[in-house]
């Protein structure tokens, strides 16, 4: 199955190190300080949600971990929005060695464009996102 949107990218990170980054669940302003105004998690592991207040105030998006598994795959889907057109997200996170030590990201998502934005344009702005993302972990190593 294709993704609707998807970023595969080398970084320079052990892939241990970038699966510990994911898995902290309540962590994502630590990779995102700019974009995330508050980040309130309850729980830990499979089944936790985060509660993301975006910085610029558009609104909140509620996620919750899907799937963590042996520092390779991590999942995640969004259960609550009022801050981006879609619905029935759900992303997938797979990670693997490079010969280098580094990572190979391949970050994908399934999910229907809402509130009269385009699929491209969904597309544009998620992909965006993920490669913030990823910049981030790779900066905090």
């Amino acid at each position: 199955m294709a993704y609707d949107a998807l970023v595969e990218r080398n970084i320079s990170v052990p892939r241990s190190k970038v699966f510990a980054q994911l898995y902290d669940f309540g962590g994502i302003k630590k990779i995102l300080p700019e974009a995330i105004g508050s980040c309130e998690c309850v729980g830990e592991g499979i089944g936790a949600v985060r509660t993301i207040a975006l910085a610029d105030g558009s609104g909140t998006v509620v996620e919750r971990m899907e799937a963590a598994h042996d520092d390779t795959t991590f999942a995640y889907s969004i259960t609550a929005n009022d801050a981006l057109p879609v619905e029935n997200y759900v992303a997938v996170v797979t990670l693997s060695d490079t010969s280098d030590g580094g990572t190979n990201v391949q970050w994908g998502s399934n999910w229907h464009a809402t509130g009269g934005a385009s699929e491209d344009e969904v597309q544009g702005a998620l992909e965006g996102l993920y490669n913030a993302i990823i910049d981030g972990m790779e900066a905090a190593g």
